[in-house]
C-alpha cells in the first residue's frame, strides 16, 4: 500500500489522511459494505451504540487537523461529531491513546460488532493470541479497507498497552484507532502507533494498541446505552443480538411491561433480554422480533431506538405548470383563446 496524503472523497471535499495515521499492509483488502460499522475520518473509528465512534486520542489533535472533522460511512454519507471526549489522552499520568466521538444523529447500522466482555478475565488477551486488524490506507490515492493477522508480543506495565507482531503484515498510513479483534472477532484494543519498528531478535514488526480492558470504566461512562443494530429491514421473525455498554446493569423487561419497548409494526416475542433478567456490563442478550411490512420501533431507551422498514420518505409534489397550458405559465404568456379573442376585437374596430 502507497503512502499518499489525499484520499478519494466520497460525496465530501476534504483531505483526508495525515501524516500521523496508519492503515494496514501486507493484508486482504475486505468490502467496506460488508463491515459499515468501520467508518473513516483521517483515521479509522468503529460505531458503537449508533451515535458513537470509538477511535485513536491523537485523531484531530492536532493544529493542522483539529476537531470537529467529517466522518464518512461506507453508504457514502458522512456527518460531522458534535463532541470529542479525549479524556484519557490527555492525562498527565496512566494516559490512553483512545477517543470517543458523538455523532448528531443516529447513524443508519445493519449490522455491528460487540466490544469484547472486558469484565471477563478468562477472556483477557495472552502472550502469542492471533488477533486481526481492519484498517483504512491508500492506493493510488483511492480509499482501500484492509484486514491483516497479528500475534500478541507484549502487554505493558501498567496494562495500558498490548503489543502485536508479524513479519509481513502491519499498519501503516491511514489507520489510526483501527479496532483490534481476537479470535471470536470482538474488540479487544484500538491502534494508537501504527508506524512501529522491526525487532531484529524476533523478525516482527512491532506496534502498539489501547487495551480496552485499561479503558472500560472510561468507555462505559463515556456511552452508557444499548450497542445494537439501528436500521433493520425485515418481514417475519428475526433474533438480534445487543450488548450493553452500561455503567450499571440494565433490562429491557421493564420496558416490555410498561409498554415502552416497541411501537408501530414491531413486537418483541421472546429473547434472553426478557427472561434473563439484568445484563450485566459489556453482557450480551437476543431480542426475538416480529415485523410486519410497515415501520416500527424497538426503543431501547430514550434516544436510542432500532428502526425496523422505514418508510421511504415522501418528497412534496411541486406542480409545475405546463407552458401549452391556456396561458398557465404565468408571468404574461397568452394562451390561443386570448389571442383569437383580440383578432376579434380587432376586426371589429375596422
Amino acid at each position: 500500500m502507497k503512502k499518499s496524503l489525499s484520499l478519494l472523497a466520497l460525496s465530501i471535499t476534504t483531505s483526508f489522511f495525515s501524516i500521523s495515521s496508519y492503515a494496514v499492509e501486507g493484508g486482504a483488502s475486505v468490502s467496506w459494505g460488508d463491515h459499515p460499522y468501520i467508518v473513516e475520518s483521517q483515521c479509522t473509528g468503529t460505531v458503537l451504540a449508533g451515535k458513537y465512534v470509538l477511535l485513536a486520542g491523537h485523531c484531530a489533535a492536532s493544529v493542522d487537523s483539529p476537531f470537529p472533522r467529517l466522518v464518512n460511512f461506507s453508504d457514502g454519507s458522512s456527518m460531522m461529531p458534535t463532541h470529542r471526549n479525549a479524556e484519557l489522552y490527555y492525562k498527565d499520568t496512566d494516559s490512553a491513546d483512545i477517543a470517543l466521538w458523538t455523532l448528531p444523529n443516529t447513524a443508519p447500522m445493519n449490522k455491528i460488532v460487540f466490544i469484547d466482555d472486558l469484565n471477563n478475565v478468562a477472556d483477557t488477551p495472552k502472550l502469542d493470541d492471533t488477533v486481526s486488524i481492519i484498517g483504512f490506507g491508500q492506493n493510488d490515492s483511492s480509499p482501500r479497507l484492509g484486514e491483516i493477522s497479528n500475534t500478541v508480543t507484549w502487554f505493558s506495565n501498567n496494562g495500558m498497552a498490548i503489543g502485536f507482531g508479524d513479519s509481513k503484515q502491519h499498519t501503516i498510513q491511514g489507520d489510526s484507532g483501527a479496532p483490534i479483534f481476537n479470535a471470536n472477532h470482538k474488540i479487544i484494543s484500538t491502534i494508537y502507533s501504527g508506524d512501529g519498528s522491526n525487532d531484529p531478535a524476533t523478525g516482527l514488526y512491532e506496534q502498539n494498541g489501547v487495551n480496552l480492558r485499561f479503558a472500560k470504566d472510561w468507555l462505559l461512562k463515556g456511552i452508557n446505552a444499548w450497542h445494537s443494530p439501528t436500521e433493520l429491514k425485515f418481514t417475519g421473525n428475526q433474533t438480534i443480538e445487543i450488548q450493553s455498554l452500561h455503567v450499571n446493569p440494565v433490562n429491557l423487561e421493564d420496558r416490555q411491561n410498561a409498554g415502552t419497548l416497541t411501537t408501530g409494526d414491531i413486537t418483541v416475542t421472546g429473547g434472553t433480554c426478557m427472561t434473563d433478567g439484568d445484563v450485566k456490563p459489556f453482557g450480551t442478550c437476543t431480542l426475538e422480533l416480529k415485523a410486519g411490512s410497515s415501520e416500527g420501533h424497538v426503543q431501547l431507551e430514550d434516544g436510542n431506538t432500532i428502526t425496523v422498514n422505514r418508510a421511504p420518505e415522501i418528497k412534496p409534489d411541486v406542480h409545475q405548470p405546463d407552458s401549452t397550458d391556456n396561458g398557465g405559465s404565468g408571468g404574461g404568456s397568452m394562451g390561443w383563446l386570448g389571442l383569437l379573442g383580440l383578432l376579434a376585437f380587432a376586426f371589429k374596430r375596422k
